[in-house]
């Protein structure tokens, strides 16, 4: 219980805004690098993501959502690469960074 709270509060004190940022300068399919006052769009987005990795979910789980959100939420293009690099990033960044 303790070590769910605790990554709940790094979550929220920092996860999510470190992800955030890596979401804009290695993702951002709308393109929202040039205006900070629209970073938080992806944010429900990163939510999700972040309960996939405190389940324990791999890049390939991830990149298929992030592809899912690319072509079905935003209706854009694929961009397979782009969500596999970026998964593969964010996995790694977790595990390292993630409490517990």
């Amino acid at each position: 219980m303790i070590r769910r709270y605790r990554r709940w509060r790094w979550w929220q004190a920092v996860g999510l805004a470190q992800l955030r940022i890596m979401a804009i300068e290695h993702w951002d399919p709308l393109n929202v690098y040039d205006s900070p006052k629209d970073a938080a769009v992806y944010d429900p987005y990163l939510e999700r993501a972040g309960r996939m990795l405190r389940r324990g979910k791999g890049s390939d789980s991830l990149a298929r959502y992030l592809g899912n959100v690319r072509t079905k939420a935003m209706h854009l293009d694929e961009s397979e690469t782009t969500d596999e690099l970026f998964a593969d990033r964010v996995v790694a960044w977790y595990s390292l960074e993630a409490p517990g």
